[in-house]
């Protein structure tokens, strides 16, 4: 009787670790999914974030060559339009590490590119 009351409580003891360890791991995989979709969406955040850098830095030595631009002039305005909204989505990405040092980086390529139209 004793074996028989040992045996069960171990075999229930054993589906209780095993669920457990199956809940775990699945919260495991749900918080690894949740942060892949983060990363995701910060690394399409950094690639459209550089596309549209690029795009400035042209309009800018656009302008440094032919000021009087107006079609120029509008596409530096749309530029800007599109960025006006980010503040709150970068000040979140700015926790991650590998998002900071990336954007600051395409941030300076842009700043270096404003920069020297102001001295030119």
């Amino acid at each position: 009787m004793k074996k028989d009351n040992r045996r069960k409580f171990i075999q229930k003891l054993g589906v209780t670790v095993g669920a457990t360890a199956l809940l775990n791991t699945e919260s495991i995989a749900s918080i690894s999914n949740m942060q892949s979709s983060k990363d995701l969406e910060r690394s399409e955040f950094l690639n459209n974030y550089e596309n549209w850098v690029n795009q400035y830095i042209n309009v800018v030595e656009k302008e440094k060559s032919d000021k009087f631009n107006m079609a120029n002039k509008h596409r530096i305005m749309e530029l800007s339009h599109q960025a006006k909204d980010w503040q709150e989505k970068i000040a979140v990405y700015l926790n991650d590490d590998t998002f900071k040092k990336r954007y600051i980086q395409l941030s300076m390529r842009l700043s270096d590119s404003i920069s020297n139209e102001l001295e030119a």
